[in-house]
């Protein structure tokens, strides 16, 4: 069998931490357990990550790649309106896809324990409030929008999107993420534009 490279490695790592997340909250990860689950050594656990917070840092690493993918997907679209449902759509199936990441994105108890934690998804919250915000200027620019506080709308869209994909994660998953959250969005654009 091939050795995997260190890459490989840490990814695997983060997929179990993140399965472990999922399962029984930040609280229930620990090295021990990662390591039994990945079927290394601790020490080999800490040969690729410094701790527990670099391996949380290694999952928020994953949610800014989701960003750089969503600015590429965004950027695809002609119009300020097809850009703005892109924005929106690309986070339901994002996460349709890797429900196991709500539960990362929703333990708040991860970000209070670490200023590190803290200031990196401060970072990635405030990447995505720009590019909404953006997109938002745009669709002002165009006179198609009420003339709004684009910063504030933005607020108002991303808690929608989190209050859906919460009722998504404590309905256990139960209805389709992106059906739903098309639906709403629909609603929301007939209301601002």
């Amino acid at each position: 069998m091939a050795r995997l490279t260190t890459e490989e490695r840490q990814k695997i790592i983060i997929d179990e931490a993140i399965n472990i997340i999922h399962e029984g909250g930040y609280q229930s990860l620990s090295i021990r357990e990662l390591a039994k689950r990945v079927k290394i050594s601790e020490p080999a656990i800490y040969r690729h990550f410094l701790n527990k917070e670099d391996i949380v840092l290694g999952i928020l690493n994953r949610i800014s790649d989701f960003d750089k993918n969503l600015v590429e997907s965004v950027k695809k679209k002609k119009s300020s309106k097809e850009k703005l449902d892109e924005f929106v759509c690309y986070h339901f199936e994002f996460l349709n896809k890797n429900k196991n990441m709500t539960s990362v994105i929703f333990s708040e108890d991860i970000f209070t324990q670490s200023t590190i934690l803290k200031e990196k998804l401060i970072k990635i919250f405030s990447y995505r409030q720009r590019l909404i915000v953006e997109i938002l200027n745009d669709v002002k620019a165009e006179n198609k929008i009420k003339d709004v506080n684009t910063h504030e709308l933005s607020k108002i869209i991303i808690g929608f999107i989190r209050m859906i994909v919460l009722e998504w994660k404590l309905s256990n998953f139960n209805f389709s993420l992106v059906e739903k959250g098309r639906s709403i969005t629909n609603t929301f654009e007939k209301l601002i534009f």
